[in-house]
């Protein structure tokens, strides 16, 4: 589903209006950006995703009728509305073919801090909580494949919006985060992959793409959008 529609279904079972659940609703769904086929899901349908998607919005999102509603419950709402089933990280890796250039073994994210003190100053403080992000979905599944989830372009621009455009150093500096997030791809790959080169190695299954509609939900039905409309209309 679209997020608008994803929205509305929020609206419909938490009050408010559409427009308080929409952003949340379409940052699950900006992957599609990345690749224009059902697999974008795996890098933020799933259990571990909505927990992401906490980071970013918070515990809760008050909607117009002042009513504070749990992010997690919605990440869940969204994940219940594309897929038949709540999945976590790992069950989009099920069978999934492990590209022959992944690397056979990982830096510690102390290492990697230390790396990025010795190119842009600072202390290993400063860089540690991006390295250990990238290397936070090893919890996710077993072997190197969670790499997929943020070890390329697209993970690197999510770093950016996760911890800001720019990392600032005790000494007054400044570090572009796009900058030191690129750096720590590189290190661990060795070049920067786009997200498509690991989503090409998924193997699809059916409940990938099992989306209901709006009309399954009753979203279509004249009675909800005249709800809708009373509920907008200023």
């Amino acid at each position: 589903m679209h997020p608008y529609d994803h929205a509305r279904s929020s609206a419909r079972i938490h009050g408010g209006v559409w427009q308080d659940y929409y952003s949340l609703h379409a940052w699950f769904d900006a992957t599609k950006a990345v690749l224009c086929r059902f697999t974008h899901r795996a890098l933020r349908h799933h259990i571990e995703g909505a927990a992401e998607a906490m980071a970013h919005f918070g515990a809760d999102i008050q909607n117009a009728d002042h009513v504070d509603v749990d992010v997690m419950t919605l990440g869940l709402q969204h994940l219940e509305e594309d897929c038949p089933r709540i999945v976590h990280a790992s069950d989009w890796l099920v069978g999934f073919a492990a590209p022959d250039w992944l690397p056979t073994s990982i830096p510690a994210p102390e290492n990697l801090a230390e790396t990025s003190v010795m190119r842009f100053g600072g202390e290993v403080s400063d860089y540690l909580p991006l390295h250990r992000w990238f290397l936070a979905t090893a919890h996710w599944t077993p072997g190197l494949a969670h790499l997929a989830f943020r070890h390329h372009a697209f993970g690197i621009f999510e770093a950016e919006s996760r911890f800001g455009p720019v990392f600032r150093l005790g000494n007054g500096k400044a570090v572009p985060t796009r900058v030191v997030a690129e750096r720590h791809v590189q290190k661990v790959l060795g070049r920067v992959p786009p997200a498509t080169e690991f989503l090409r190695h998924i193997n699809g299954e059916r409940w990938m793409l099992q989306a209901t509609s709006p009309r399954r939900l009753g979203l279509d039905d004249p009675a909800a959008s005249n709800a809708v409309l009373e509920r907008t209309s200023p």
